[in-house]
Parts: C-alpha cells; sequence; structure tokens
C-alpha cells in the first residue's frame, strides 16, 4: 500500500511539474557524476539503505551512456553490483520558467547490471534489468537534485520483501548529479 502512495505521488509530480518549471537542453560532450540513495521500509529487517554512484557522457544532446555501481548492507541482506545505463531527458517548451533554480529536466532511463548478493545466508548473482523515470531539478547549471522512481527484475530472487525472497524492486530515490 505504500508503495501504491509513493507511486501515486510521483506520478502527480511529474505531470504537474511541467506546468510550473522551465527545462535545460543537456547537451553533446558534457560530463554526469551522479550521487544516489534508496531508502526502503518494506524489508525483512527494517530500513535498507542503498548508495549508488554513476558516471555517464552525452554522446548526443539529451542522450547519455555510462556506468554505474552500487552496493547496500543491512541485517540480512548484502549486495554490490556493477552495470551499465542509458538516459534520455526531455526538453520542455522555452515558455516554461522555473520557480528556483535554473532549470526542471524529466527524464527516463534503462540499466543492466550483475549483481552479487547475500540474501538470508544464501549467495546468489543475477543480472538485472532496470527502468527510471524521475526528475532532475538544477539549482546552478552544473548541480541537479533528483528524484525518481526506478524498478528493478532480476533472473534470480536477490530482494527481500516482507521476509520473502523476490527478483522484483520498485524504489523512490533522491539523488544529486553535477555536471562539467
Amino acid at each position: 500500500m505504500k508503495k501504491m502512495t509513493w507511486l501515486s505521488l510521483l506520478a502527480t509530480l511529474l505531470a504537474v511539474s511541467p506546468l510550473a518549471f522551465g527545462a535545460a537542453l543537456v547537451t553533446k560532450g558534457a560530463n554526469e557524476l551522479g550521487l544516489e540513495g534508496d531508502l526502503d521500509f518494506a524489508t525483512a529487517v527494517g530500513t535498507r539503505l542503498e548508495a549508488s554512484a554513476k558516471y555517464a557522457y552525452f554522446f548526443w544532446d539529451r542522450i547519455s551512456l555510462g556506468v554505474q555501481g552500487v552496493v547496500f548492507n543491512n541485517d540480512a541482506m548484502h549486495q554490490f553490483g556493477l552495470g551499465v545505463n542509458a538516459e534520455y531527458n526531455f526538453t520542455l517548451s522555452s515558455n516554461y520558467k522555473p520557480l528556483f533554480g535554473t532549470d526542471l529536466v524529466p527524464f527516463l532511463g534503462a540499466a543492466i547490471s550483475y549483481r552479487h548478493a547475500k540474501l538470508f545466508d544464501e549467495k546468489e548473482s543475477a543480472v538485472v534489468f532496470g527502468g527510471e523515470g524521475g526528475v532532475k531539478f538544477f539549482l546552478t547549471d552544473t548541480t541537479a537534485i533528483t528524484l525518481s522512481l526506478v524498478g528493478e527484475l532480476a533472473t534470480e530472487d536477490i530482494y527481500d520483501d516482507d521476509l520473502e525472497a523476490t527478483n522484483k524492486d520498485l524504489s523512490l530515490r533522491l539523488g544529486m548529479r553535477f555536471y562539467y
């Protein structure tokens, strides 16, 4: 039920945001460094904290390709992963002006990664396919706060959800992106 509430909140934010904010064009040749965190409240041992880092290069205007690393730990689960990702950044009409900062950029992303996990004293390795949709709030031309909904599907049961091992995960992520 909590996941549906978060999903509804994000869908509302994504639907209403273009009415209030502007957009930016992330151009060819730019570099992106991203740091993200994830809090998942529906695990068998309480709250899970996840950290991820990503580097991406914009080979075309608004389209980036990059690499990412993920690591997290709690009492029942340890996980490490490396992968590749792609992201498309949308352009909003130039008529929209941001309420704060410099720009707002909705984006969609896809990723594939290798994960090694220890879940309930069992070790598993899996390929993970991920999809992401969110918004970048640019505070300056080179710094953005990101809010995104991420869904992942693994080839093995490497996630935990209410004392059950599962191969699916859905989370709301908050992060920072830096451009140079």
